[in-house]
């Protein structure tokens, strides 16, 4: 009798394992005075983040730390270590309070995956506190920007499909479809003012969102399926959503298209 997967696990990996959330905290504790050591007066604060911040880490979650400093010593605005220890990955990055806002908390074009940044203070309560109540202005508007901006994503990927559909790619056809649904997925989130928690929960996090295109949740479910026979329906749904998409950014007040490709013409702007 063939022996199940799941008993030969701790023979088959030797860098991952599984780690209880009071395992990851016994991990801080002996983290701290390393930190302490590294950074001295210069620390602000420390702080865990992602699931183990959220009390939401299960048995494979790494454990992800972030430390404030007075000043970088580099040039860099950010700096960081990655190391697996007895199979958990643990990283710890080191940044300044004001690059932290402008890049991770303010909207910029990786905002999409900052749902799961708040902040569980290890040092300084206080400071770490103030970031997490930190609050966005004119957020519609800079999250409309950036979904306008970054369509070209969208209108490629999706051409790359298309173009798979039409040359019976059926190899390929997966991968790129993947890769154009997930195009889709960030341009949601923009468009719905709401970043996602985890990259695992794109997908249940889009199906709750008000502001979606026609033929999204259709197709949505043929992703989450992986059916890809019927390719002529497969281009239907493909197309009826890029063309929902293009519906919600007219509803919007925006023209995504600029026929002039003088490159003396600065690009159409969008949102001042």
């Amino acid at each position: 009798m063939s022996r199940p997967f799941g008993s030969t696990e701790a023979m088959l990996m030797k860098g991952i394992r599984k780690y209880s959330h009071r395992d990851r905290q016994r991990i801080i504790e002996e983290m701290v005075p390393l930190v302490q050591k590294k950074f001295g007066d210069n620390l602000l604060a420390l702080a865990a983040q992602a699931s183990y911040a959220r009390n939401e880490d299960s048995a494979y979650s790494d454990l992800e730390l972030i430390a404030f400093v007075r000043r970088m010593e580099t040039d860099r605005k950010w700096g960081g270590m990655g190391k697996i220890r007895n199979g958990l990955l643990v990283e710890l990055v080191w940044t300044t309070k004001e690059a932290y806002l402008k890049e991770v908390k303010e909207v910029t074009e990786d905002w999409y995956i900052t749902g799961s940044d708040v902040l569980l203070p290890i040092i300084n309560e206080t400071f770490i506190s103030e970031l997490n109540a930190y609050q966005i202005e004119h957020l519609a508007e800079k999250c409309l920007n950036n979904a306008a901006q970054r369509w070209h994503e969208v209108q490629e990927s999706t051409a790359k499909v298309l173009n798979a559909i039409v040359q019976h790619n059926r190899e390929g056809t997966p991968l790129l479809v993947f890769d154009m649904f997930l195009q889709m997925l960030i341009t949601l989130s923009f468009l719905n003012q709401t970043p996602y928690a985890t990259f695992a929960q794109f997908i249940a996090q889009a199906k709750q969102f008000k502001r979606k295109p026609a033929g999204f949740n259709q197709l949505t479910d043929v992703i989450v399926k992986g059916d890809y026979d019927d390719l002529s329906e497969l281009r239907g749904m493909v197309s009826e959503t890029f063309s929902g998409f293009e519906k919600l950014f007219e509803a919007l007040g925006y023209d995504l298209y600029d026929d002039n490709i003088d490159p003396n013409i600065p690009a159409k702007k969008f949102v001042d």
